[in-house]
């Protein structure tokens, strides 16, 4: 468990601002945000590098703020794993062991049970240099879980992998931490790798962490539009709230009425996932059952593995879809075209300000 609480930090060119974030035992928290959130700088006051100006940092209830590195029980990835160069495989996984002067009937038995775990186990002899970027990441993985540690803190270790390898290794970080469940604190900036491996995820802006909860919660309710476009918010409109009638709230956005189920008043944020925006043929048009239903005409029609991104113009809104390429063959979805669009009331988020 580690709770951090009230956390400031003042490095000159950037800050931490009031930093609050509870970590569960076991649980696997991913931060994310923009570069320069201060995703590094959280993680390094964590670990002991950076020195707050206030607030508290407890791990398993004992307050480390004043403690040096090496006296918090913390293991850390860094991105380019840092792995000794002159040092073989073995040597670099036992490291951590040798400095707390286990003996080496107990060292050889972690490093044999680590790497088995870590899929390393024929690498023992050789150098870093001569591993691949995913292998090497396995190694320093496998250093910093040797140790046992209270929790492992990882800075963006799979960005510089290439597409294939980092996929692989989101795979395989799931399955250890589903095995061995350790507590971790993982930075990223990106949000699919996020999405793959976190229990929950703190959104970081500006050295402030603006949104905490489960994937599923913070698309639901961003709570704020820098969250929402972080995320991939493709529909996010300033709009006005009319009125509230019968469980309905009516926002005008331009030329556009659209209804929710989420209260507010005065000026809105709109948030709509183009996933929840229906494009629909002219077969279905009478068996919609959606309380907003509008016409659109194709804008732009965009490929976004694996699906597409279609751009329609709404009384002059873009308006966004995601729709597949099934969907996109049959419905002829061309530029210029005219279609059908529906969008649930419950669908509809509103941030009233």
């Amino acid at each position: 468990m580690i709770e951090i609480e009230g956390l400031s930090v003042d490095l000159g060119e950037f800050k931490l601002d009031d930093v609050n974030l509870s970590v569960g035992e076991g649980e696997y928290m991913v931060i994310m945000g923009p570069s320069g959130a201060g995703k590094t700088i959280l993680l390094q006051a964590i670990l002991g590098i950076a020195r707050p100006e206030s607030g508290r940092i407890l791990v398993d209830g004992m307050d480390v703020t004043g403690l040096p590195p090496e006296k918090r029980g913390l293991s850390y990835v860094p991105q380019n794993y840092a792995l000794f160069p002159h040092m073989t495989v073995y040597e670099n996984i036992a490291f951590g062991l040798r400095v707390r002067r286990y003996e080496d009937s107990y060292i050889s038995s972690r490093v044999k049970e680590i790497s088995e775990v870590m899929g390393i186990g024929n690498l023992l002899h050789r150098k870093p240099s001569t591993l691949s970027g995913g292998e090497q990441q396995r190694v320093a993985l496998a250093r910093a879980l040797v140790v046992k540690p209270k929790a492992l803190l990882l800075d963006e270790p799979l960005s510089a992998l290439d597409k294939i390898t980092r996929l692989e290794l989101q795979r395989f970080l799931k399955r250890v931490h589903s095995d061995m469940k350790f507590t971790a604190i993982h930075v990223t900036h990106d949000f699919l790798e996020a999405s793959y491996l976190a229990d929950r995820m703190a959104i970081m802006f500006s050295g402030r962490i603006l949104r905490v909860g489960t994937l599923e919660d913070i698309m639901a309710h961003p709570g704020d539009e820098r969250v929402a476009r972080f995320i991939g918010g493709e529909n996010i409109f300033r709009g006005r709230i009319v009125d509230s009638k019968e469980g309905l709230t009516r926002i005008r956005i331009g030329e556009l009425e659209i209804f929710s189920i989420y209260s507010g008043s005065g000026d809105a944020l709109v948030i709509i996932r183009p996933e929840d925006v229906y494009v629909h043929g002219t077969l279905e048009i009478g068996n919609i059952s959606a309380r907003n239903i509008f016409k659109g005409t194709v804008e732009e029609v965009e490929f976004r593995d694996p699906a597409y991104l279609v751009t329609f113009n709404v009384k002059g809104i873009p308006v966004k879809s995601v729709v597949t390429k099934q969907a996109l063959e049959e419905l002829s979805i061309v530029r210029g075209k005219e279609f059908t669009l529906s969008v649930k009331a419950a669908a509809v988020k509103v941030i009233s300000s």
